[in-house]
């Protein structure tokens, strides 16, 4: 009998449990829709909860404020950004296939987690947030720009300043964001391929010949 009711205990727990996980799901969702939309400047909770069908009560159990979404979030989208920078399905042979095989993925993470994207690169995300989540927000894009550093390192012979790496980290982020971001007003996905496609070469040459001038 004592086992008994311990399993009912433990069983309605783990269907809390479930049910919370859903919740924070469900919310982190409506955020993600709503920040793609509007920016996290715009968006409101009210807007969050409405697109979530919960209630702000029910927001606050899992969150604190509109901010630590927005962290949470971007946390979540450099997570699977990375993901897609580390894996090849042939190692690159040499820098330029490297920084090739860079911009392919930010590519397929425009393409297959839009919403992502447009959070992480939006111009004005980083206006207005608490000093403190700031400087957890900005934790989250440096290991994203050391990941991209990382890896080009390995393509790199000889002495390379550091600084220098970094420069190249930043300008693959803003070659990105800068072209999908008008790309995306006025081409299909056909152009934006064939597009990308001429300016990826040049600009792999470019920072190909920079690096190793």
């Amino acid at each position: 009998m004592v086992n008994f009711m311990k399993q009912t205990v433990k069983n309605a727990e783990n269907r809390l449990q479930r049910r919370a996980q859903k919740t924070r799901k469900r919310l982190k969702k409506a955020a993600l829709d709503v920040f793609s939309e509007k920016s996290i400047d715009a968006a409101t909770i009210e807007e969050i909860t409405a697109k979530a069908d919960v209630g702000k009560g029910t927001l606050y159990q899992h969150f604190t404020d509109k901010d630590e979404i927005a962290v949470t979030l971007v946390q979540e989208a450099v997570d699977h950004l990375i993901e897609r920078v580390k894996c090849y399905e042939t190692p690159p042979a040499g820098l330029e296939d490297m920084l090739e095989h860079l911009l392919a993925a930010h590519h397929d993470f425009w393409m297959k987690a839009k919403d992502e994207f447009l959070l992480l690169f939006q111009g004005r995300l980083l206006v207005k947030l608490e000093p403190e989540r700031m400087v957890e927000l900005e934790q989250h894009y440096l290991r994203y720009l050391s990941v991209i550093e990382e890896e080009v390192s390995r393509y790199i012979t000889g002495r390379v300043d550091p600084v220098h790496v970094r420069h190249l980290a930043c300008a693959v982020a803003g070659f990105v964001f800068g072209f999908f971001s008008f790309a995306m007003i006025g081409l299909e996905p056909e152009e934006m391929e064939s597009s990308m496609k001429a300016l990826r070469q040049s600009f792999v040459t470019s920072l190909s010949y920079s690096l190793v001038s």
